[in-house]
């Protein structure tokens, strides 16, 4: 839970008393499962004041998986999103490919009449993959706003200064697919 609900609030700075309050457990609990997680190199804490900044570390581990895993299985429970990510995924007919959740979905202040905003990362191999993808989005019947990355342009962003897409998705998403891939291209 700690994890996941840093996951959640990549942008803001949580001490362990926030992280506290946001989980719900007493700080003499979440400060144990702190402490484990920096010992295992899962996260550091920086100091500022008299607390302490929660630090995560974004890597390709069993923990961060296991909490991502927890973030998509919570967002499938819409059943729109659920039908769309198992149409994707029957249809592509590859592995090879990140899929990403974000916008007002991942935020929750989608209303009914928001457009779902998927972020495809493709292998830079697959020169097709982007006209596939599109050919799937205009089969379903939702409101869909697609964007399609290969891997290096992927990675281009991530290191930009600039404010793309990119460094957008990267703030705010939840993995629909590809959860290890998308830890790898991270690091």
């Amino acid at each position: 839970i700690i994890i996941k609900t840093l996951l959640e609030h990549k942008e803001q700075e949580l001490s362990i008393a926030s992280l506290s309050t946001l989980t719900h457990k007493d700080y003499k609990t979440t400060h144990t499962i702190v402490k484990r997680l920096e010992k295992n190199k899962l996260l550091t804490l920086q100091q500022f004041g008299k607390s302490y900044k929660v630090v995560l570390h974004y890597f390709a581990h069993p923990l961060i998986f296991e909490a991502e895993y927890l973030r998509r299985k919570e967002i499938l429970q819409n059943k729109n999103l659920r039908v769309m990510q198992d149409y994707f995924r029957k249809e592509l007919k590859t592995a090879l490919y990140v899929l990403l959740l974000f916008g007002s979905y991942t935020t929750k202040t989608s209303t009914k009449h928001s457009d779902i905003d998927l972020f495809f990362i493709a292998p830079d191999s697959d020169t097709e993959f982007e006209k596939k993808v599109v050919r799937i989005a205009h089969l379903i019947p939702l409101p869909l706003h697609v964007n399609v990355f290969t891997e290096r342009e992927f990675v281009a962003m991530k290191t930009s200064k600039e404010n793309t897409v990119g460094s957008e998705v990267i703030k705010k998403n939840i993995i629909l697919y590809g959860t290890e891939a998308y830890y790898e291209l991270l690091q």
